[in-house]
């Protein structure tokens, strides 16, 4: 058997490298190993085989899985679910109240990717299983779930991102499965030995106060590590939240000044690029390193969603 990505991270805690956008390597789900066996976060379908096959390399067997869980249901995070829950014939899916539904009749979700993706549709995304209404728990804000002895996990809503996101607080590993909340980070730039991680404001969601009242509502829980979904585990919780403070009203800056200028998405892009690039090179990152391409993806992504938040907040 091909061995995959997947990382011990302690505290009975395993990385899982997924697909994302075609590439490996952008997006990470969790599995915890407690006495309710537990899936954070599935990606596309297009990572679904990882998973099963991560759980064969730690040999667990598919029936032992309680629950799966997704921050929001973007379809790099929460597309995979239906056709992972085949698989998993006790688990069940807990999701933000206002994700719930998209999960059990799927079809907007599918219209408006076939929309935005076309032909890559199917490549990137496909199949996208509905779920029955009784495999779903919906997570209200605060709710704590038992997945073994002494080991709660809290659910908090956490906007900012999208209005149908939670953030998962793990006291046992003093950690946070953060989705999007906290930011993404650049693997590519983790192996030069640099951490770079920026906010996500992807369309169309985005709203900059919200995202700081999220994170600033989680700086009191003691919170050590950060488990991103883009991309896996992160120490030093503190100078994560910090920076993402930092970046947020900058973000909303950029794009002004660039949509004072050009009211139009590439504008934003520019600003955003002159950015990311201005901080890496004064990290140590040659101006003309084949790394900075992996930023252009986000850079785009980033950028409309700031245009959307301009054009209507």
């Amino acid at each position: 058997m091909n061995h995959l990505s997947v990382k011990d991270i302690g505290n009975d805690i395993y990385e899982i490298t997924l697909i994302d956008a075609a590439e490996s390597g952008r997006s990470t789900g969790f599995f915890i190993n407690s006495e309710e066996k537990t899936i954070v976060e599935v990606g596309a379908s297009v990572s679904v085989p990882r998973i099963l096959q991560a759980l064969d390399e730690l040999q667990i067997p598919y029936d032992e899985i309680r629950y799966v869980i997704v921050t929001h249901i973007h379809l790099d995070h929460s597309g995979g679910a239906g056709l992972l829950l085949q698989s998993l014939p006790n688990a069940k899916i807990i999701v933000h109240p206002k994700g719930a539904r998209h999960l059990i009749d799927p079809s907007k979700l599918i219209a408006s990717a076939q929309h935005v993706y076309g032909d890559s549709f199917q490549r990137l995304f496909a199949p996208i299983e509905a779920i029955s209404e009784e495999r779903v728990i919906i997570a209200e804000d605060g709710m704590s779930l038992d997945i073994g002895q002494d080991r709660p996990l809290v659910f908090y809503n956490s906007p900012g991102h999208a209005y149908h996101h939670i953030v998962i607080h793990d006291p046992k590993s003093k950690g946070l499965f953060s989705g999007d909340a906290f930011g993404i980070t650049f693997p590519l730039f983790e192996e030069m030995g640099i951490h770079y991680v920026v906010p996500t404001s992807s369309p169309t969601q985005f709203n900059p106060e919200a995202m700081a009242q999220t994170i600033e509502r989680m700086k009191p829980l003691g919170i050590e590590n950060i488990y991103f979904t883009h991309f896996g585990a992160w120490d030093h919780a503190d100078k994560v939240m910090d920076r993402m403070l930092t970046m947020i009203p900058i973000y909303v800056e950029l794009a002004e000044k660039a949509y004072k200028n050009n009211p139009t998405w590439e504008s934003i892009a520019s600003e955003l690029r002159n950015h990311y690039h201005t901080e890496l090179k004064a990290m140590g990152v040659p101006d003309d390193h084949p790394y900075f391409t992996s930023l252009e993806l986000d850079t785009e992504l980033n950028a409309k969603g700031l245009l959307h938040y301009l054009e209507t907040r």
